[in-house]
């Protein structure tokens, strides 16, 4: 008997496989029909396409163009589960009441909501003018207005461009209906009422986009280092290729090879889990589908060339390193009661604070540590105070702040333990603090 190699082995194996693999791109694994139009591919929605591929890396399905041998990734969100045959026709009907019919949206925040209930949870909200696709109609608790008075209106199932199902209660939809190529044949709004945002698509990649929080910040003059980071924004990659999302504790990139224009003013990049939407010049939102295709949403602004980000940024971290070295310039601080506390920059030593333990400083805490001023104070509390001193002490997880005033004749120092701090902002102070006095 002749020997079989280890050699002939692997390529009878991986001849099996590729056999298996070929078997299995020009079998498919189900039909689906499709729920919002390609129209770059003269595809609309209630369309039954065959389904040959599924990635759950790249969240989309490889399907087969009807009457063509072409090809294309269609996002999962895009398409109904794959079924057999038999079994797609039935699914087609669920939605053949709103085949090819869309609405836009008349309010801004309006809620998505997991059940046709105008008390239940929110999946998402939408902005004023974004395009949702009608898919059925439900039936759900009446929508009251004023005393007795119910609002007109049906509960419709929609789904969103990032790929959010929920439903909207119709008041506040303007409903319409597609054509081919996605262009508007019927409804409550005509055609030139969908703003076409192509000719902004430009000036929107060439743009530099900051969080949104942003806008707020600048406008209400609060520069919060926590928050607002020079690094931060999102970059069109319009050089480089490379779509990149980095905010506070989120980081997502991708490469893209051009965008796909979806519908008005909504563009996929190619390639990557990310969704422009263009709300106007100076605000976008980008869709983004996470983990197990999640869909996330953010919203990016432009700003002002009158404001310079980098150095409002340095001007704050000079300004809060000034107030810490005027605490410095102290030797140190001295209480009968409460122990002795210098200060050396940004670090403390602070001996003899028994009487704090552990009500307000924890019962593992070490005589040192970093102090900082890390947040920042409501308008109604400036003039009260000087500031927030953050002490972090070592062996302590939890930081410590106390609201803190210098004088000419020492330091007084007020327990924030109940303080109300929101988005990095002190808004009040608690009902009962300990009000400490350092002498020089």
């Amino acid at each position: 008997m002749k020997k079989f190699s280890f050699a002939r082995a692997v390529l009878v194996a991986a001849f099996i496989l590729s056999g298996a693999f070929f078997c299995s791109c020009r079998r498919s694994i189900g039909y689906s029909v499709l729920l919002w139009d390609v129209p770059e591919k003269k595809l609309q929605d209630g369309q039954i396409v065959k389904v040959l591929i599924k990635s759950n890396i790249s969240h989309v399905y490889v399907i087969g163009i009807p009457g063509t041998r072409e090809k294309v990734e269609i996002p999962l969100w895009q398409l109904t589960e794959p079924v057999s045959k038999k079994k797609v026709e039935k699914v087609k009907a669920k939605y053949a009441d709103y085949m090819h019919s869309y609405a836009k949206i008349k309010v801004d925040g309006l809620p998505v909501r997991n059940a046709p209930v105008n008390t239940s949870k929110q999946v998402y909200r939408l902005h004023k003018d974004e395009i949702v696709k009608i898919l059925y109609k439900g039936e759900g608790q009446d929508v009251m207005v004023g005393k007795g008075e119910k609002l007109e209106g049906d509960w419709l199932c929609v789904l969103t461009t990032g790929g959010t199902k929920g439903w909207c209660f119709s008041y506040n939809l303007s409903l319409f209906e597609t054509g081919e190529g996605g262009v508007i044949v019927s409804g409550d709004i005509e055609e030139e009422e969908v703003k076409s945002e192509d000719s902004l698509l430009n000036q929107v990649l060439q743009a530099k986009w900051y969080p949104e929080s942003y806008a707020r910040l600048l406008k209400d003059n609060t520069i919060d280092l926590e928050v607002m980071k020079t690094a931060y924004g999102f970059d069109t990659g319009v050089e480089s290729g490379k779509v990149t999302i980095n905010i506070k504790d989120r980081f997502r990139t991708g490469t893209y090879n051009g965008l796909t224009k979806i519908r008005d003013a909504v563009y996929d990049f190619n390639g990557t889990p990310f969704q422009l939407i263009i709300r106007s010049a100076d605000q976008i939102v980008i869709n983004y589908n996470g983990n197990e295709g999640k869909p996330e949403a953010y919203t990016f602004v432009t700003i002002s060339d009158d404001y310079n980000i980098a150095e409002l940024i340095e001007a704050e971290q000079n300004r809060r390193a000034e107030e810490l070295q005027k605490l410095y310039n102290v030797d140190s601080f001295k209480s009968s009661n409460y122990g002795t506390l210098i200060f050396n920059g940004s670090t403390f030593t602070w001996t003899g604070y028994n009487l704090l333990v552990p009500s307000v400083i924890p019962g593992s805490a070490k005589p040192r540590g970093n102090v900082s001023i890390k947040y920042l104070l409501d308008s109604s509390l400036q003039g009260k105070y000087d500031g927030l001193l953050t002490f972090k002490f070592n062996g302590a997880d939890d930081e410590v702040n106390f609201f803190y005033t210098l004088k000419s004749n020492g330091l007084s120092l007020e327990d924030a333990t109940e303080a109300t701090i929101k988005n990095n902002i002190v808004q009040s102070r608690g009902k009962s603090p300990i009000i400490l006095f350092f002498s020089r």
